[in-house]
């Protein structure tokens, strides 16, 4: 009798085991199917502009993962929209003596906060150089005005990135902030579930109307496929505005306005000297690329001489002693265009970005020292 029960006892512990065993398989399962469901139904839909505008924030993780595969010398451009209206990397690569291939991943309002995050994925691809934008209105905290971009950025980047993103910048996030950076699977699926009202809207729109959101082809912040011959192109090259929609649109008349109103904004820039957000998280871009052997070139774009004339003496000193500061750092190439000559009305889109005349010249200023550094 008491060998039955010792049996009886010993099947249904096993029994036990084995139910243990099928629910938590049953959980992975449908951990796995929950994390890749929202991928799925949320990313194509973020991507072709169905239920954001900012296409563009959701290509880095693939873009760096793309550049990762090129087989060639690799020069990557970071930074905001300044960067992104004025770097034309096919333009770069045409005029440069050595062979390789310029990249423009800018992203419009960024800054070095937000472009951080990106840096171990960066630093996995081994580019030789990588350019880091550096502009007086982005040397500071973020302000109240900054919050919901800054949130809506962490909240996108992180979500898709993985445990290869993580690194130094996890430490120089704000701790007001932590709850808009996913660090792990679950918080990413949080994030994207956010979006699920608005794929679903959009997919019933589809079905039902067949009226879609998505951006029309090749129109401005229309992404092409990564597995489409256009891609690397775009990487390089993005699709910018037309130049219809800057000065080159507007009437004398609207002109004139724009120069007494708008003009005078970039004297408002009060950029900080050191400690500053701004200033963490370049500290850890800049010292994160040199200590893995990556060249960095620090850019710091124009700006129209116009509105140039509205920013008092003095008044940008912090820019200066940051470029000073940083240009110290072995490993490090200043290229501050801020107040060289040369910058005329043709090359502006408006008063501190270029246009389709902007960029060639800033391609021809660019490419002789991206030389100079390949060639060491």
């Amino acid at each position: 009798m008491k060998n039955i029960t010792m049996a009886e006892n010993t099947m249904e512990t096993e029994s036990k085991n084995s139910l243990f065993l099928s629910v938590l398989i049953n959980l992975i399962v449908c951990l796995l199917i929950s994390t890749s469901i929202p991928s799925l139904l949320v990313e194509p839909l973020l991507r072709d502009g169905s239920i954001i505008t900012g296409t563009r924030y959701t290509i880095t993780k693939e873009a760096l993962n793309t550049i990762s595969e090129d087989n060639s010398v690799s020069v990557i451009g970071i930074g905001s929209s300044q960067i992104f209206k004025a770097l034309d990397g096919k333009c770069v690569s045409s005029n440069l003596d050595n062979d390789a291939l310029v990249y423009n991943i800018a992203q419009p309002s960024s800054r070095a906060y937000t472009d951080m995050l990106h840096i171990p994925r960066i630093v996995s691809v081994s580019p030789e150089i990588v350019l880091i934008e550096i502009a007086p209105n982005l040397l500071g905290n973020t302000s109240e005005s900054a919050k919901e971009y800054v949130e809506m950025r962490f909240k996108l980047d992180t979500m898709n990135q993985d445990n290869l993103d993580l690194g130094g910048w996890v430490d120089i996030i704000d701790p007001k902030h932590r709850n808009w950076v996913a660090l792990n699977e679950i918080e990413r699926l949080e994030f994207k579930q956010e979006y699920f009202p608005a794929v679903i809207e959009e997919r019933l729109s589809r079905l039902l109307l067949e009226v879609s959101n998505a951006k029309e082809k090749s129109s401005y912040g229309w992404i092409p496929q990564s597995n489409s011959e256009l891609w690397i192109d775009y990487l390089q090259t993005p699709i910018f505005p037309s130049d219809h929609y800057g000065f080159d649109g507007k009437t004398s008349e609207e002109r004139e306005i724009y120069n007494d109103t708008l003009m005078m904004k970039t004297g408002n820039y009060n950029p900080s000297y050191r400690n500053s957000q701004a200033h963490a998280a370049l500290d850890y871009e800049i010292s994160t690329l040199l200590e893995n052997d990556i060249q960095v070139i620090l850019v710091s774009p124009p700006h129209h001489p116009s509105a140039l004339s509205y920013v008092t003496n003095g008044k940008w000193d912090g820019l200066n002693e940051t470029l000073s500061r940083y240009e110290l750092w072995e490993g490090v190439t200043i290229f501050d265009q801020t107040w060289e000559s040369g910058w005329i009305d043709d090359h502006f889109y408006d008063r501190n970005h270029l246009d389709d005349e902007g960029r060639v010249e800033f391609c021809n200023r660019l490419a002789p020292v991206i030389d100079i550094i390949l060639s060491q």
